[in-house]
């Protein structure tokens, strides 16, 4: 057993303290805080300098966005392997991902979050382009061919003008096609912090939600998505890749993100009952399950990794006593331990390959 503290990451869409809730203020944008043993960002352990050693096969996070974070395609198995594996042989090879292993992932809303997930009926995506001007026509041709890798790269190599002209009626084509004012609005507020970038065009083929505190969505690799606003909690496989398709200033690789991509993926919402003062997430075939525990107790079997974290109020694990923004990491082999939650506490079990 290690008891930690979160490892903040300071990522530019964060909110400036916007996790201090969990961890002390710094002035700078907190996106971000990870417990878990990722080399990426392994947490801190809570007495002392060292750094977190359990080796887990999963990773919790506690997430804030003031911002939309990069339309995002996380690698299958097989292609992270492979590609990590060229990667490693070849040091001239562009350094696309962070690790051998696919990236699932489940994300739970704190607060209201908006999202941006999987794609949209092609023809559909086809009436609003329909109404934008000049350069749209070839992106609308694919559409209309069902052809969503050809669109992306389209969007992708439009010129400048035709970028910042079509992004600013974007929001009326919306409304034009017959899509709702919400959605429209999502793509506005995208539009406003990526002034010039033809990733909003991407954003503009996918569909927006907005989960209500509890809610949840699982992200299976593949699937297109993109987090746009709001608090929550992320459980994960233990890696870090990340193949992105616009809305960043980090590296943009189409076909590596085109490979990787799922045409028919979609993200699988979940709104689980709360029973006993547990809400337990298990995504059918994640190699996770979650419980959100309030003001209520849960049991961690051995035999699992398991990944417990404070969120509210006092919680204790065994003997011992965490406060918000402190976690515990147990390997499977240690013993099955009693979690107790005041306020509320997140308690992740490993149930799968990673």
């Amino acid at each position: 057993m290690q008891i930690v503290r979160g490892h903040l990451q300071t990522y530019d869409w964060g909110p400036i303290d916007g996790l201090s809730a969990w961890t002390a203020p710094t002035g700078t944008p907190q996106a971000e805080l990870w417990f878990g043993s990722h080399p990426n960002g392994p947490s801190p352990l809570r007495d002392g300098d060292a750094l977190a050693s359990t080796e887990l096969p999963i990773l919790t996070k506690i997430l804030a966005a003031a911002r939309p974070l990069s339309i995002q395609i996380h690698p299958p198995a097989a292609m992270a392997r492979a590609q990590y594996d060229v990667q490693q042989a070849d040091p001239g090879v562009p350094k696309l991902l962070s690790d051998p292993y696919a990236k699932a992932e489940i994300l739970i809303a704190l607060e209201p979050f908006v999202i941006l997930e999987g794609f949209r009926e092609p023809r559909r995506s086809a009436e609003v382009f329909s109404h934008l001007g000049a350069g749209m026509q070839a992106a609308t041709a694919a559409l209309l061919a069902d052809d969503i890798r050809a669109c992306v790269r389209t969007l992708l190599t439009l010129p400048l003008d035709d970028v910042v002209v079509n992004a600013e009626r974007l929001p009326s084509a919306f409304g034009a096609a017959g899509l709702t004012e919400y959605e429209a609005g999502v793509i506005h507020d995208v539009a406003h912090y990526f002034p010039g970038d033809p990733g909003v065009f991407v954003a503009a083929l996918l569909n927006a939600r907005t989960l209500a505190p509890g809610e949840a969505v699982y992200v299976d690799p593949g699937t297109v998505h993109a987090y746009v606003r709001g608090t929550g909690v992320e459980v994960m496989t233990n890696s870090d890749n990340v193949l992105r398709l616009g809305l960043t200033t980090k590296t943009i690789a189409v076909d590596a993100a085109l490979a990787a991509l799922s045409l028919h993926g979609q993200p699988h919402p979940l709104s689980p009952p709360q029973i006993d003062g547990v809400v337990s997430y298990a995504p059918q075939d994640a190699p996770f399950r979650v419980d959100m525990v309030s003001a209520a107790g849960c049991r961690a079997e051995s035999g699992q990794a398991r990944i417990v974290v404070g969120l509210q109020g006092r919680t204790t694990v065994a003997d011992v006593a965490l406060q918000p923004g402190e976690g515990i990491l147990l390997a499977a082999a240690e013993p099955a331990i009693d979690v107790h939650a005041e306020g509320r506490a997140v308690v992740a079990h490993h149930s799968g390959p990673a």
